[in-house]
């Protein structure tokens, strides 16, 4: 009996997922959940509207590769009214989720051996996604005394001939971290220097709760042929289970996406696709009344982070925070299985988020504002209780 695939059997799985299965297997359900990034809203009654229409009018059958021309229109639009960017539908791939957004994105640009730059720390599935490809993920740092932004001094002084492309990820997850127009020069300058391509994840552009989302496609137009925005609809309209994202790519890349898409996953649902135009057409008093929620717990929990005297950087955008519990004498998953088995509070540990992540928890304060307050408030009591044994 021959082995199963050594390069993917050495990928480290996620640890969101890790700390979900292990509650699972322990038979404990009723946690309180601060682990997993969910909008605790429903998706918006129009968009679930438009689905049923869909069907109705017979969107049950396969897309082109690329998806619907007109949720590509729609797009297009979008991106004109947000940005004042003007992207041909001919440069608009629509995916099953960011996730395959950015794994099609890497297929068509990286070759076995190749390096790319990812953050530390950053979302799992990126080093997870580079591994795939046989290349080789290379963090590069974001401190908290940056507010975790990058340097473009650290990311050069990782650049070598092998590096073919840098993941960058604003607003972040896990840290919040918003880039304003200076980070945004900054790092396209490296791009343009060394010839490499950047792919920009902005799941998260409509939750900016200080300054404004940037593109980087609104920063410098001649960089076009370079940059990969990944963009989508689970975040900002609460349609996590809908597995609906699109990238704008490069002209000249634009054929390998479609072709690359046809084995991965074909194309997006058709019924998605549809109520993903009625996202974009539609009101957006959703997105703008949900960031004002998510504002309102994130001050909440950094009322009682505060409170506990716990070490984070209050984030301007997505709906995470980073916490430091290194002073505990824990790793970060000891840290997270130990609180879910004694106090019944589910976190992230960001042990799969980078070398820095082994002494990093991630909270998420998009659900309910009563359990995330009881919920941090245990976190806050089990660390006193943890800094304190270690003096």
């Amino acid at each position: 009996m021959k082995s199963y695939s050594r390069l993917r059997e050495t990928i480290i799985a996620n640890s969101i997922r890790d700390i979900m299965q292990a509650a699972e297997r322990m038979g404990i359900t009723d946690y309180i959940q601060l682990q997993i990034g969910q909008p605790s809203a429903a998706t918006p009654p129009h968009i679930c509207e438009a689905a049923v229409r869909a069907m109705q009018e017979g969107y049950t059958r396969y897309t082109a590769n690329a998806g619907l021309t007109s949720l590509r229109e729609a797009i297009a639009r979008s991106m004109r009214r947000d940005y004042r960017v003007d992207v041909p539908i001919d440069r608009i791939v629509v995916t099953a989720g960011a996730v395959s957004a950015i794994n099609i994105a890497l297929l068509a640009l990286v070759d076995i051996g190749e390096e790319v730059l990812i953050p530390d720390p950053g979302y799992p599935n990126y080093e997870a996604l580079v591994r795939m490809q046989g290349a080789h993920p290379v963090h590069y740092p974001t401190r908290a005394e940056h507010e975790y932004v990058p340097a473009a001094a650290d990311l050069e002084r990782l650049i070598t001939p092998f590096t073919k492309a840098i993941i960058v990820n604003t607003p972040s997850n896990p840290t919040g971290a918003v880039f304003r127009m200076e980070h945004w020069k900054a790092l396209l300058d490296l791009v343009k220097k060394y010839g490499l391509y950047l792919i920009s994840d902005e799941l998260y552009d409509g939750i900016v709760y200080e300054g404004t989302h940037i593109s980087p496609l609104s920063v410098d137009p001649g960089l076009h042929d370079q940059i990969i925005s990944i963009r989508g609809f689970s975040k900002v309209y609460a349609m996590t289970g809908w597995r609906l994202a699109y990238a704008i790519v490069p002209e000249k890349l634009f054929p390998l996406m479609c072709k690359l898409q046809e084995p991965v996953t074909t194309c997006a649902s058709s019924i998605s696709q549809k109520a993903g135009e009625a996202a974009l057409d539609g009101p957006q008093t959703f997105v703008e009344e949900m960031r004002e929620v998510y504002r309102a717990n994130r001050d909440k929990a950094c009322a009682v982070l505060d409170r506990y005297g716990m070490h984070y950087v209050k984030p301007k955008g997505a709906f995470y925070i980073p916490i430091d519990i290194g002073d505990t004498g824990l790793d970060a998953k000891s840290f997270a299985m130990e609180l879910l088995t004694k106090h019944r509070v589910m976190v992230a540990p960001c042990n799969s988020f980078g070398p820095s992540g082994n002494r990093l928890i991630r909270i998420c304060f998009a659900g309910d504002a009563a359990e995330l307050e009881r919920g941090l408030t245990l976190l806050g009591e089990f660390y006193t209780e943890k800094k304190r044994s270690t003096r």
